[in-house]
């Protein structure tokens, strides 16, 4: 479920609801798409040290993607 809402967050998704219809979209990647409902109480589930941990793990990957994009030559990103 994570993964999936991860990917879906990545093509743009900004809400459960998108998230859902995303992952519908492209259930020939991931399977069958997991209801916003079910995303939502496994979310709210996570306890505070899951919670910091995807909060470090975002942290990580935005600063390696925004160094990426420093590295190209005309790219000004944001």
């Amino acid at each position: 479920m994570v993964v999936q809402l991860a990917a879906a967050i990545v093509l743009g998704g900004r809400n459960l609801s998108e998230a859902e219809a995303l992952q519908a979209h492209h259930q020939h990647l991931f399977g069958p798409a997991v209801p916003d409902s079910t995303t939502g109480r496994t979310l709210a589930a996570f306890d505070t040290a899951v919670v910091n941990g995807i909060a470090r793990t975002r942290a990580r990957v935005r600063r390696h993607v925004w160094s990426l994009l420093n590295l190209r030559p005309g790219v000004s990103p944001g």
